[in-house]
């Protein structure tokens, strides 16, 4: 509240006063509220994401066989 209003004796002008106070509260908690929607939107997005991702050690192939399962055949080791 303002300084002017805790001066103000008259209840109509503080009745008027405490509705455009409550109005500007309605409009910012509709604002946040907006905005914690977007929040749990990206949240809920990133989490199926990340729920979608295969686990680690959950792969088809190890890496030495992702040759083989192109069709490629892994080149022999060379012993010294």
């Amino acid at each position: 509240m303002t300084r002017d209003a805790d001066r103000l004796t008259d209840p109509a002008d503080a009745t008027v006063l405490l509705a455009a106070e409550a109005a500007v509260l309605e409009g910012r908690l509709r604002v946040l509220r907006e905005a914690i929607d977007e929040v749990d939107a990206r949240i809920h997005a990133v989490s199926e994401k990340i729920r979608r991702l295969p686990a680690a050690g959950d792969h088809e192939a190890s890496p030495a066989d992702e040759g083989s399962a192109m069709g490629l055949a892994p080149s022999p080791a060379r012993r010294s």
